[in-house]
């Protein structure tokens, strides 16, 4: 593929990742989801143009939606955690195969806490409401935690399989496109 077509592709991809982010910001019940969909596109980026497009799309979808939108966390949660993770995500899977789980696992944990303190200390918005049906903070901040690590093992499956879906069905039907 050409310079051109790259810069092209990438600055496409850019501009719908911050249609979904800024939908997920209107909407905040789908903040999460429009995050996920925004990241989805970086695989697209990585297969198709290659990692030095992927890091230019994915800090200037983070940097764009904080310039439209900087009231909504969507831009540091994908900042953090679901725009870096499907680039970080093909490189975890050349490690050995017996890694995988056990990086995934340490990378969701690091991102997902940065993603509280940063959210929590330095924005003043806390995640989690403390005082949550009666239960002590303590047990609010663990079934967060551990809610959050399945949440993000769901993500990756989920990457996985529109990796799987993208080969399979789409990438065909776009060759002419991508030459």
């Amino acid at each position: 593929m050409k310079e051109t077509k790259k810069l092209a592709f990438s600055a496409i991809t850019v501009a719908l990742g911050v249609a979904f982010m800024l939908l997920g910001a209107v909407f905040e019940p789908l903040d999460l989801a429009s995050s996920c969909l925004a990241s989805v596109l970086l695989l697209f980026i990585y297969i198709e143009v290659g990692a030095p497009y992927t890091y230019l799309v994915w800090l200037c979808t983070s940097l764009i939606s904080f310039i439209v939108y900087p009231t909504a966390l969507m831009w540091v949660m994908y900042l953090l955690v679901f725009g870096i993770y499907p680039i970080l995500k093909g490189y975890i899977e050349r490690a050995p195969r017996a890694l995988w789980w056990p990086l995934k696992l340490l990378f969701g944990a690091v991102s997902l806490t940065a993603l509280f303190l940063i959210t929590s200390f330095v924005l003043g918005v806390p995640l989690v409401d403390e005082g949550l049906f009666g239960l002590p903070t303590p047990v609010i901040y663990a079934a967060t935690a551990l809610l959050g690590a399945l949440c993000f093992l769901l993500y990756d499956i989920f990457l996985t399989a529109a990796v799987r879906v993208y080969y399979s069905k789409i990438r065909n039907k776009l060759k002419n496109i991508l030459k």
